[in-house]
């Protein structure tokens, strides 16, 4: 099976020190995924650094430094069933994660087809540029 790659719909700065404490700064992405999940590959966001770039609009080069769940998703044909993430991390340019059910520890189901989204997924991501 393919690995189910998200679609961001949006990407904000949610912090920034702006050099003064730290150069570390972190991004909010708000992403929804489709397709048949399967538990032995990673969710995958491609690209998060050109994403990052892409909302900053400064021309600077973003390094991805480390990744982490932010709020859940939740199903559009029941909005109070929440899907999460767990196991988020960089790859390179990349965040990788799996989703979970709503109880945050069990992996989705193998081979089964991911529920639409109605609230995106998000995932918190630090950064640097330069």
């Amino acid at each position: 099976m393919a690995v189910v790659s998200g679609t961001v719909h949006s990407v904000s700065t949610i912090e920034r020190y702006g050099g003064s404490v730290s150069n570390l700064q972190i991004a909010e992405v708000l992403f929804t995924v489709s397709g048949t999940y399967a538990q032995a590959d990673d969710g995958i966001l491609e690209d998060v650094d050109d994403l990052i770039a892409a909302s900053r609009r400064n021309g600077k080069t973003i390094t991805l430094v480390d990744a982490m769940p932010g709020h859940p998703a939740t199903k559009s044909s029941d909005p109070s069933a929440i899907l999460g993430l767990e196991a988020v991390s960089v790859s390179s340019a990349d965040v990788v994660f799996t989703i979970t059910n709503g109880d945050y520890t069990t992996e989705f189901a193998d081979a089964t087809a991911v529920p639409a989204q109605e609230r995106p997924f998000a995932v918190l991501v630090a950064f640097t540029e330069a």
